[in-house]
């Protein structure tokens, strides 16, 4: 009888028993580490805490200032406009060419960095935003300005990607929710906080200096990346998944025979037999303490090439892949809706924004505008502390009540949370509003609306690290293809929306679209694992095909 096929993304994450032969989590010997680190000490995945947590803060500022470098403009478009003669429309649409080449560059930023390695993208691209920063300064006609955007949009398309790869290089299962978060945080509040200074800098010396002193920055944190910034791709050949068949394999042996006097490599013999993935035969209670020190030197770690394996397969050659596994795997198409859906609802409060605060009763001028962005930083920031450390939180203990398996549908339970905030958020903001309440109920609803940004980010990247993590880097990919399509769409529709349906009715449609998208993550609850279940096999059979491991 043939073996059924392994459920991508079903692991055992919790050892509860403590007879997995596998290596375990620093101060619980129950979690298992899962993907199972090697013995390299450069692997990332045993980098002690302070060498891991520098290359995160340096990903995060990374991430930080890309969205501050590309947001910086929109307070200052009435200027340009009487400037450059560029129309507020025509900047408007700008935005959306770039978001909408910001999701169609991951398809060629994305397959250097899975070649040649995180690092030298990360830099090249940083150089590339701030040349085209510095561009945007000096232009003149709508062509040139839309061909500025085009190039800006591909040059800054790692921030939608690439650092979530980073996040996965460097962090195990059952902690990357937290981590997730965190870089929900750095790409909404660069985007956020960048126009409250920019507002104030184009009223004092001029929209071009909103540029120069962006490009300064550029520069800044190009050289930070460069100098602190480790290379994190690194290729493991070696199974790294201990399924729960293995368990209860396991669980069964050891029952029977552990009062036999069975030899210690029988258990593990069982799990291998069973899914052909039982880690190395080290179990390793602290990863985390290891005192073996890097095989490169400082110097060394300055090359930004050279890091790939000669196993590594080529994602050239899989170039189109992306789109392939959004019509065949239906948690990449849900987790491309999620997250679109995020960008969507963003986009409509952007450009409702001045309309809203800028006209009676209300009559809030430029800057004073530029300062509720304040409120959506505050919804974001307690946005990633729900879809961070809560989602690993609940990951662990859904695992623990489910026999030690975690599924990666456990996160989205945290959905629970935006079917409440979101439809709130936009009665407060566009119903309340059309209605005159205070300002002070409409910039909470700003808030509660900000605050469903990185719910819908985190969760829908996280649950495709977890599910497909063999081709985690194309699967991305796949969800911002989605994501900023809808993104460009929606950037389009925003400003005619509330003007044909007025800011009261097009946020009860948005409320209503939101209820829907988020509904849909309780029905992935439940259908996400049979979803997985029946496309293993052609799952399986891609990894196989391309070559595709956990680096």
């Amino acid at each position: 009888m043939e073996p059924p096929t392994r459920i991508p993304g079903t692991v055992q994450l919790i050892d509860a028993q403590g007879i997995l032969n596998v290596k375990h989590g620093q101060g619980t010997g129950e979690i298992v580490l899962v993907p199972q680190p090697t013995n390299h000490p450069d692997d990332p995945l045993r980098w002690s805490k302070p060498r891991k947590m520098t290359n995160t803060i340096c990903a995060m500022v990374w991430c930080f200032f890309i969205g501050a470098m590309i947001s910086g403009l929109s307070p200052a478009y009435i200027l340009i406009e009487e400037h450059t003669g560029i129309s507020v429309a025509d900047l408007s649409t700008g935005n959306g060419i770039l978001y909408l080449f910001m999701g169609w560059g991951t398809m060629i930023t994305q397959s250097l960095a899975l070649k040649y390695g995180r690092r030298v993208v990360l830099v090249a691209c940083m150089i590339f935003v701030t040349a085209m920063t510095i561009w945007t300064a000096f232009v003149q006609s709508r062509g040139e300005y839309f061909a500025n955007r085009i190039l800006l949009g591909i040059s800054a398309s790692p921030q939608e990607t690439l650092i979530e790869i980073v996040i996965g290089d460097t962090y195990f299962t059952h902690d990357r929710g937290f981590y997730m978060g965190v870089y929900a945080w750095s790409l909404f509040c660069g985007a956020f906080l960048s126009p409250v200074a920019s507002g104030y800098v184009a009223q004092a010396l001029g929209w071009q200096w909103i540029q120069y002193i962006l490009t300064i920055v550029g520069a800044a944190v190009t050289l930070l990346t460069f100098l602190f910034f480790e290379e994190t791709m690194f290729f493991r050949d070696h199974g790294s998944v201990i399924t729960g068949e293995a368990l209860e394999a396991a669980a069964m042996a050891n029952t029977l025979k552990s009062f036999k006097g069975a030899a210690a490599g029988d258990l593990e013999k069982i799990g291998e037999s069973e899914t052909r993935t039982t880690a190395p035969p080290s179990r390793e209670v602290s990863i985390h303490n290891d005192r073996v020190g890097s095989t490169r030197t400082y110097l060394q770690k300055l090359k930004l090439w050279g890091y790939q394996h000669p196993q590594q397969p080529n994602p050239f050659k899989v170039f189109f892949l992306p789109i392939q596994l959004l019509f065949t795997f239906p948690a990449m198409f849900f987790s491309g809706l999620l997250v679109g859906g995020t960008l969507a609802w963003y986009n409509v409060v952007i450009g409702s924004l001045a309309l809203i605060l800028g006209d009676a009763p209300y009559n809030f001028s430029t800057n004073t505008i530029g300062l509720t962005y304040l409120a959506c930083f505050v919804g974001v920031t307690l946005g990633c502390c729900v879809s961070g450390w809560m989602s690993d939180f609940t990951a662990i203990h859904l695992a623990r009540r489910n026999g030690g398996v975690m599924e990666p549908e456990q996160r989205l339970w945290i959905c629970l949370v935006a079917l409440v905030v979101h439809p709130a958020g936009c009665l407060l903001y566009g119903v309340g509003a059309s209605y005159g309440i205070h300002w002070s109920g409409v910039v909470i609803g700003l808030a509660l609306i900000a605050m469903t940004f990185p719910l819908g980010s985190a969760l829908a990247y996280t649950y495709i690290l977890d599910s497909y993590r063999e081709m985690a880097g194309e699967g991305l990919v796949s969800v911002v293809l989605i994501r900023n399509m809808m993104g460009f769409a929606f950037g389009y529709a925003a400003v005619p929306m509330v003007d044909n349906l007025s800011a009261r009715y097009a946020f009860v449609l948005i409320a209503l679209i939101g209820e829907l998208l988020w509904a849909a993550c309780i029905a992935m609850v439940y259908v996400g694992k049979p979803f997985r279940q029946c496309t293993a096999q052609k799952y399986w059979r891609l990894v196989e095909k391309h070559g595709a491991k956990v680096h």
